[in-house]
């Protein structure tokens, strides 16, 4: 019984160390086709300028296309995430010291 429960966890074990994606392998210049191949199709797709960036939230992984090309892996999104929030703040910060100095002017 002991011995049968221990090839379950073992299974279970390479089961769920065969679910996680293979993001270390997609390399700059690769197509979206071999992207998708390997870590599959994102969980969202944003289209930014001449860019398209794919998130995969669950992975915490973001790949930025460029011409159907991959540009840029962003392995850590919660600290890109965290950068963009703070970057939003400095500008919103800017844009009012700007009014306050633009309605002094005035």
């Amino acid at each position: 019984m002991k011995k049968m429960l221990l090839i379950c966890i073992a299974v279970l074990g390479l089961a769920a160390c065969s679910k996680k994606k293979p993001f270390e392998s997609v390399k700059s210049g690769m197509t979206t086709a071999k992207v998708a191949e390997l870590v599959g199709e994102p969980e969202h797709k944003m289209p930014m300028f001449i860019a398209e960036w794919w998130v995969y939230p669950t992975d915490n992984k973001m790949i930025i296309m460029v011409n159907d090309t991959v540009s840029k892996v962003v392995i850590d999104l919660k600290s890109v995430q965290d950068s963009m929030q703070s970057v939003t703040g400095d500008l919103k910060s800017l844009e009012n010291q700007l009014k306050t100095q633009l309605d002094s002017l005035n």
